[in-house]
């Protein structure tokens, strides 16, 4: 036993010897309202003690040192030590204030805090910027003080919590999502790289890295890991999100030997001494998020799937360019929103240029690409000389006012030649003068007979029905008329109900044709593409559709499962792997199967 308290008392002395590895200073809220406190803590790591000031001058907050605690926690044989000073923030009015850094001294050297943002409000805590949230954080109950962190020993050691940004969103729209993850200060210990989360129904942004800091919940410190996301939904209805979970390693309390505590009744227990670790999963409570379909009325014709809040901006390069050489047109989409499911704007007044499919490059200004930039570069080379590119069209549905907005970019300046140059017509369309026709001298002028022959005489008379001329040029107008009358029938049987079902079954079998050789990418899109030709609908209306078209039920679930991959497609790209082979083979028979259905009917 008098190894144990030898050991102890040096593990005690040796905690003033560790050197100070952190300090961090944070605000329990950076929202408040006048008069509601807020605390601001700072946490020193390492140190057996620090100067702090008493006070700090800020115009319209009061600010004073309320208290102060310590910490000490043994960790595989090394010993800590954690300084929690705590400070009563009181708003006197309202508007937006800066606490400055202020220098905290630890054995001699001096240490400054980052600077912190308080908004306080006239009567009720502010509202959300508009932009990327900034999910609300847990603080502690409201009153006039709050004794220093932590001083709950029934706290409870770990929790987490989701918070979604809104609880109501459209199919498409990228709603953001936090996820945080709560562990005691008086725990140590790992926790995994990612958290897992998904679900059906919507897709999920890949996670940004862990931000840490320390937190008071209801009087207890707590370090916090969070992680930033955003879901979007692929369909409309009620989704409901499943819990998210966070592997962990953690040193939780022990139990001491027994008769442990009668010996050392009298002394100091390093916080820690007796830890296990344990493996442990944290797990938030499900949410659920109410979705509305796209609104029908007001779509554009050349809406492509952006929902979100966005702007336009244009520029082309070079100013002038040669016969057959190409300018770039890029359109730069900036803002927030479903940057994964955007497609390319439309170009107007093209006809005098000739326009390949754009390349794209996204530049995110977030973690979770929720706000950034699109630039679209549309390679162009004049047909015709031009002195001006085409406009640009670019519609998207803004989930905040519920209607569909169209951003117009005018044409922009530019000169540029033609494809190739201009033949010269002149040199190559020289003409002649005719030469007078002469009879040539006969060999015995002696024999010419004194009477000459005129042309056009009796001797070349031929009726008019039997001249090439008449009978050709009356052929031609007979097969004029032919024509036009084939035209004029061939028009009127086009725009008939039976026509028209012609013209439809022919696009949709070339349709299903074309799905045995279409790009893994486009597969699904194709194939939506041709239920619609087939059963006649917009594509918004097929799954509706489906259930009159007369289909067994297991090719019914299998297309409308197909139509499921093709909206997680459109809406959130890269959500829906491309189809196998075998995948293929199977949606192109069952389609057939509704092609041989429609056949019948």
């Amino acid at each position: 036993m008098k190894y144990c308290l030898a050991f102890l008392t040096f593990a005690l002395l040796g905690a003033s010897a560790l050197p100070a590895q952190e300090i961090v200073a944070g605000l329990s809220s950076n929202r408040a309202a006048v008069g509601e406190p807020v605390q601001l803590v700072v946490t020193v790591r390492g140190a057996r003690g620090a100067e702090v000031p008493d006070n700090l001058s800020v115009n319209g907050l009061r600010i004073n040192l309320a208290g102060r605690s310590t910490q000490f926690e043994m960790r595989n044989f090394k010993m800590s030590s954690t300084l929690t000073y705590t400070y009563i923030v009181v708003p006197q009015v309202e508007g937006e204030f800066t606490i400055p850094s202020f220098d905290v001294t630890i054995e001699g050297k001096t240490f400054r805090t980052q600077a912190m943002r308080l908004s306080v409000a006239g009567s009720a805590r502010a509202p959300q910027a508009p932009s990327l949230p900034q999910y609300p954080m847990p603080s502690g109950p409201p009153g006039g003080s709050m004794p220093p962190p932590p001083s709950n020993d029934n706290a409870r050691p770990y929790f987490a919590e989701m918070v979604l940004s809104k609880k109501t969103a459209y199919v498409g729209e990228v709603v953001p999502v936090e996820l945080r993850f709560y562990f005691h200060s008086r725990i140590g210990g790992q926790v995994g790289e990612r958290p897992n989360f998904s679900g059906e129904g919507f897709t999920v942004q890949k996670f940004s890295n862990a931000a840490k800091r320390e937190q008071i919940v209801d009087d207890t410190t707590y370090v916090v890991f969070t992680f930033q996301s955003a879901i979007t939904a692929v369909k409309s209805g009620t989704l409901e999100i499943p819990a998210a979970s966070l592997e962990a390693r953690l040193n939780l309390p022990g139990n001491r030997p027994q008769g442990f505590d009668d010996f050392f009744s009298n002394l100091p227990i390093p916080q820690g001494m007796f830890n296990e670790t344990q493996d442990v999963t944290l797990e938030t409570k499900p949410q659920s998020l109410e979705v509305l379909p796209l609104p029908k009325d007001g779509r554009p014709d050349d809406f492509s799937g952006a929902v979100g809040k966005f702007t336009m901006d244009a520029s082309v390069s070079p100013k002038k360019a040669g016969a057959g050489e190409p300018v770039t047109l890029t359109a730069t989409i900036g803002g927030r929103g479903n940057f994964d499911g955007m497609g390319a704007p439309t170009l107007t007044g093209d006809e005098g240029w000739r326009s390949y499919p754009p390349s794209d490059k996204f530049q995110a200004t977030d973690a979770i690409n929720f706000t950034g930039e699109k630039n679209f570069d549309f390679a162009l080379v004049a047909r015709e000389d031009q002195s001006a590119t085409p406009g640009i069209r670019f519609s998207f549905f803004d989930p905040s006012t519920g209607k569909y907005e169209t951003l117009v970019q005018a044409p922009l300046p530019v000169t540029a030649k033609a494809g190739g140059p201009a033949g010269n017509a002149a040199d190559a369309a020289t003409t002649a003068e005719p030469q007078a026709a002469t009879t040539p001298p006969p060999a015995n002028p002696a024999a010419t007979p004194d009477i000459a022959i005129m042309a056009g005489g009796s001797s070349s008379w031929q009726s008019l029905f039997f001249r090439k001329d008449f009978l050709l040029a009356n052929a031609c107008l007979v097969l004029a008329w032919l024509a036009l009358v084939a035209g004029f029938s061939l028009r009127n049987f086009s725009r008939s109900a039976a026509g028209l079902r012609m013209a439809r079954r022919r696009q949709a079998s070339s349709a299903l044709a074309a799905l045995r050789s279409a790009s893994p990418e486009s597969f699904y899109a194709d194939a939506s593409r041709f239920l619609a030709l087939r059963l006649n609908v917009p594509e918004e209306a097929v799954a509706e559709k489906l259930s009159s078209a007369g289909l067994p039920d297991p090719v019914r679930l299998a297309i409308l499962a197909l139509l499921e991959r093709h909206a997680e497609a459109k809406f959130a790209a890269g959500a829906s792997a491309p189809p196998s082979a075998e995948e293929r083979q199977a949606a192109i028979a069952q389609l057939q199967q509704l092609d041989a259905s429609c056949h019948e009917k």
